[in-house]
């Protein structure tokens, strides 16, 4: 399983207590000297300091790891001192997000936490959360203001995908250029990417990917690896339409390309196709990629067709968003009137519903006439009625385009080739297509709604999202 999908966010508290100089009023604070007094402040605090936390071990999410909690100390001349600061040190280059406690004035400490460090910060409550995260934004840094316990969950599960994306390597194989000539509309600057959202990249030749299978069907062991799988992938299946000798070649395509992942410390992936097929690599060995984007999407690890690195980073946000396997395919309009759209590639997931559940019930059908090519097939009219979230980005990478559609059909299940086409009831089809025009073809596809997660991760990350 892809380990970015284990990945938790480090929560660091911190409960900052205001101790005045003396027991005084004035237009800041009403009350009598012994509630005013210094040693009252800093007894209540450390008393709210420790309901703080244990509210927090309480109600906080799977998803987070809370770091140790630190209280510190600051003063009516409005410095924290600097050994207070120092506190925070042992840990806090783990945190992923600091959660300040809403004590008086917290919004102080808070922004300068926030400037030192350069964290992520966040306050659960009213007034001083708005106060503290205003000013950070203005400043270019992440401020959160959450009213409850329940936002502060959602902020995490958010933080979850960034920090999934942020450890995301892509392996990219290359025919020649790095523009997929099927696919003008993949994302051109890889660079940029890297420097906006993190992930990064290793690009290597097709040659060394069908060196690999060739080491791979000589290798005694990674052989019986290969066969252990399409062995399985045959039993569980409900109808078989090629040969085993056939299924076992898309099976050591594979097996090479999770090497290769690997020793490049890959957890994504992409292939172009024409280029490929074109210089008839694939045909020489009689294999199809489809196979091998079903099986790397089950266990977490995006993968899309035709070197599309567009449809490949709207891939990782639903698959690390929903845990579940993506589809992926062209999209047209096939009903004007009633608002369908087909979605059309031979690489349904098995792990579409959860990739903790089941597996769907599928066959394996060849891809070509010859009978080679082993491709995953699955009827989608199953799931009528089931809601799915689209999405694909544009080639500069700052936009995402998503709508959500309903399953109505399936059609191309039986026929050979890339025909497999789930047909989806949109908001608008004929508006959609023209959104397409400046986003391109392929657009990915999870089942569930997505579209909240989907708008607040694009605030969180830098992107823009486009509904339809």
């Amino acid at each position: 399983m892809n380990e970015a999908l284990a990945l938790r966010v480090f929560v660091k508290p911190v409960f900052a207590q205001l101790i005045h100089s003396a027991a005084y009023e004035g237009p800041c604070r009403v009350g009598d000297k012994e509630t005013l007094s210094p040693e009252t402040e800093r007894r209540e605090g450390k008393k709210h300091f420790v309901q703080f936390y244990r509210e927090l071990e309480k109600s906080i999410s799977p998803e987070a790891v809370l770091l140790k909690p630190t209280y510190i100390e600051w003063r009516d001349d409005w410095a924290i001192p600097e050994e207070e600061m120092r506190k925070l040190e042992p840990d806090i280059e783990r945190a992923d997000l600091v959660l300040i406690a809403p004590s008086g004035l917290a919004q102080y400490p808070a922004i300068r936490i926030a400037e030192r460090y350069r964290k992520p910060v966040a306050m659960v409550g009213q007034v001083i959360s708005v106060d503290m995260s205003a000013y950070l934004r203005s400043r270019g840094m992440e401020g959160y203001a959450l009213l409850d316990l329940d936002e502060l969950n959602y902020l995490i599960s958010l933080l979850r995908v960034k920090k999934a994306i942020m450890n995301t390597r892509i392996l990219i194989v290359t025919a020649g250029s790095l523009l997929p000539v099927g696919v003008v509309s993949s994302i051109w600057d890889l660079e940029a990417i890297k420097r906006r959202y993190g992930i990064d990249y290793k690009c290597i030749t097709a040659d060394e990917v069908f060196e690999e299978m060739d080491r791979v069907m000589k290798d005694d062991q990674r052989g019986r690896e290969a066969e252990k799988i399409a062995d399985d992938l045959i039993k569980k299946a409900e109808k078989v339409h090629m040969s085993y000798e056939d299924i076992l070649r898309s099976v050591y395509f594979y097996v090479a390309v999770k090497s290769l992942m690997t020793k490049y410390r890959c957890n994504a992936f992409t292939i172009p196709c024409f280029e490929i097929c074109a210089r008839r690599i694939a045909s020489k060995r009689k294999v199809t990629f489809c196979l091998t984007h079903t099986l790397l999407k089950d266990e977490g690890y995006p993968s899309a067709c035709e070197g599309d690195v567009s449809v490949l980073l709207a891939m990782m946000l639903l698959m690390y968003i929903s845990r579940k396997s993506a589809y992926m395919g062209n999209s047209y309009v096939v009903d004007r009137e009633k608002s369908i759209v087909a979605l059309h590639h031979d690489v349904p997931g098995l792990k579409m519903k959860g990739l903790e559940g089941e597996e769907l019930p599928y066959e394996i059908r060849n891809f070509t006439m010859e009978g080679w090519g082993a491709t995953i097939r699955y009827d989608f009219s199953r799931d009528r009625g089931e809601i799915v979230t689209l999405a694909r980005f544009d080639p500069t990478g700052t936009r995402l385009l998503v709508t959500k559609g309903e399953i109505v059909g399936c059609e191309g299940f039986d026929e050979v080739g890339c025909r497999l086409r789930a047909l989806i009831k949109v908001p608008d089809a004929v508006r959609l297509f023209h959104k397409e025009e400046e986003f391109g073809h392929h657009l990915a596809m999870v089942y569930g709604d997505y579209i909240r997660e989907l708008k607040d991760l694009g605030k969180l990350m830098g992107f823009k999202v486009v509904e339809v």
